[in-house]
């Protein structure tokens, strides 16, 4: 992780100095280790560095044979990287940082360079010969990517906030995008922010700037279409998981020390044990939330079974209910968006801790969407019907189940379900949804093999989930990395059997077999049941259905209805939507002094 910013003044001319000072103090939250500045005739960039992946992002900003690169990166697969620049003539490859290697894909490839890379970045890219600006955010959009447009210049960086200390960036707060996080918890339009002035760039997309001032927009990477595998023995398919979910790891955890986010289940169980196989001198430790204070749970007594398993120090952190909506009293708390998590105050708190253990800590996430399973028509369609009615008789016969086939998942009721869970809160004013509309989140092509794997992970949620976990919303300097949000994973999971693979996690059950405790991988995912409604009724208890509102929202929100569902609604899930209006409130009255 580390700050950056690339300016380019198309027509000529340079940032002030006092503002670009500006700038370096507020990229020094994501790098406080030092800031380094590289200039052109008509262009800067800013780097603040920050020691999370060893050998990743030392050398940026890199200003080189008439480039010009800004970055926040951390590469996948870099040995087939190098091997396809070696092959093209670069022979320093071999030991070049993340950086360089990002270097010399553009001096290679050019606009095709992003096409060429696998993992976690974003970088902006100016060719100062073409006088062309090259923007990329990588495959997932784990790492964001802004930019700022004006008729003097073309800005990216990866902070939000510190586009808006640039001259002419219009702040203004953008209704529409607080219109969908008021209705649904996320901006819906990939491409746009909460400010007027700044948008983002959506993940696994390109953007190029070119000196008239045209813009082109192309997708770099999407989820893969494998050719099926078929007839593989059981212990190839696990093998070969194993090595890929390490190597996914291993790539992550370029550093001495490391966290990860330890629960009971599953997902990052199966992470941790494949850290301490494929990355052994890596320092682990653990920290496990556990919600036995609002409701009978015994996921930390499960997390603990793994930990102890695998020798790694385990912390536990109780969520009780008091902290709801807490960051909201906070005058320190600044985001550059509104935070759809109402236990924000925790949550820093907690990362807090995990910074001060590690630079780097390890998220789970998500296990459910890499491995749904297809439905019937899909199945039948891509793969052999023969080995899928074979597999379909030994799950039913070795597990005495039924395999799930979603035969209904994409039919036209379920259309119509997934349209109703964005359906506007009563208490949005109509003439507001009138204006912004109540679009769902756009669907691209129904994918080829795993529809609504592909489907989940195009959710606006995860922007909204990648955000909670920026240093602009925790205040420290920590890297989240999810390792199951790696195309690697992917290409191998699309490409084997659906039954039994993807049915009931049985990949990862079956991999990690003698690595993690035999009851561990036997139980059935178990949900928290009930936290929501305690955490209402608690926040209730202690009268928070009537604290004030930091910010006037009348003009998006009917405040009478709102109220009513605050105080009368027994959907705990409807009265949690209704926080969103405090969290917007909360982010409209920010000094504005704090945004330039």
């Amino acid at each position: 992780m580390s700050g950056f910013l690339l300016c380019w003044h198309r027509a000529g001319g340079q940032l002030d100095d006092a503002v670009l000072a500006r700038v370096v103090a507020r990229l020094a939250l994501r790098g406080p280790e030092g800031s380094r500045v590289q200039r052109t005739a008509d262009a800067v960039a800013v780097h603040t560095a920050f020691t999370d992946a060893v050998g990743a992002e030392d050398d940026l900003p890199i200003l080189r044979d008439a480039l010009l690169l800004a970055a926040d990166l951390r590469l996948d697969d870099r040995d087939r990287l190098r091997a396809r620049l070696r092959d093209a003539g670069i022979a320093e490859a071999m030991h070049a940082t993340d950086a360089s290697l990002c270097h010399a894909a553009l001096q290679v490839w050019g606009r095709d360079a992003a096409a060429h890379c696998l993992g976690d970045f974003a970088f902006a890219a100016l060719r100062t010969a073409s006088r062309e600006l090259i923007a990329a955010r990588g495959t997932f959009g784990v790492k964001p990517l802004f930019v700022a447009e004006t008729r003097e210049f073309v800005a990216l960086a990866n902070d939000l906030d510190a586009l808006l200390l640039l001259p002419g960036v219009d702040a203004t707060p953008d209704e529409r995008a607080l219109t969908d996080f008021l209705r649904s918890g996320s901006i819906i339009d990939p491409w746009r922010t909460a400010r007027v002035g700044v948008h983002r760039v959506p993940p696994a997309h390109q953007w190029v700037w070119r000196a008239d001032g045209s813009r082109e927009e192309t997708r770099h990477w999407d989820f893969p279409v494998p050719a099926s595998r078929t007839g593989m023995r059981d212990d190839v398919v696990l093998a070969e998981f194993r090595e890929v979910l390490g190597t996914a790891v291993r790539d992550r955890l370029r550093t001495p020390r490391a966290t990860i986010q330890l629960s009971g289940g599953l997902d990052s169980p199966a992470i941790a044990a494949a850290a301490r196989s494929h990355a052994g001198a890596v320092k682990l430790s653990a920290l496990t939330v556990s919600h036995e204070r609002l409701v009978p749970t015994d996921e930390a007594q499960w997390a603990r079974r793994v930990a102890d398993h695998l020798g790694i120090p385990q912390e536990i952190a109780y969520a009780d209910g008091a902290g709801l909506l807490a960051h909201c009293d906070d005058p320190l708390v600044h985001t550059p968006e509104p935070v759809s998590d109402p236990d924000l105050a925790m949550w820093r708190t907690r990362a807090a801790s995990l910074a001060a253990q590690a630079p780097v800590t390890i998220d789970g996430e998500d296990g459910d969407s890499l491995l749904a399973p297809p439905d019937l028509l899909t199945l039948l369609r891509t793969r052999p019907w023969a080995d899928t009615w074979r597999s379909w008789r030994a799950f039913r016969g070795g597990s005495t189940r039924r395999p799930w086939i979603g035969a209904r998942e994409f039919s036209g009721r379920a259309a119509a379900s997934r349209t109703r869970d964005w359906r506007a809160p009563t208490w949005l004013r109509p003439d507001v949804l009138a204006q912004h509309g109540t679009m769902v989140p756009p669907q691209s092509a129904r994918h080829p093999l795993r529809p609504l794997s592909a489907w989940s992970f195009e959710q606006p949620v995860w922007e909204t989930l990648f955000a909670i976990d920026d240093t602009s919303v925790t205040g420290v300097p920590l890297t989240v990395v999810l390792p199951l949000l790696d195309a690697r994973l992917f290409t191998f999971v699309y490409a084997i059997a659906p039954i039994p693979w993807c049915q009931e996690k049985q990949l990862i059950r079956r991999a990690m077999q003698g690595q993690l405790p035999a009851d561990v991988l036997a139980r059935p995912k178990t949900p928290v049941h009930g936290a929501i409604e305690a955490g209402v009724a608690a926040w209730r208890a202690a009268d928070g259905a009537r604290r004030a509102l930091a910010h006037p929202m009348e003009h998006l929100i009917d405040v009478a209805e709102w109220k009513r569902v605050l105080l009368e609604s027994g959907d705990a899930n409807a009265v949690m939507a209704a926080w969103r209006v405090y969290e917007v409130a909360r982010w409209l009255a920010q000094p504005v002094s704090r945004h330039g």
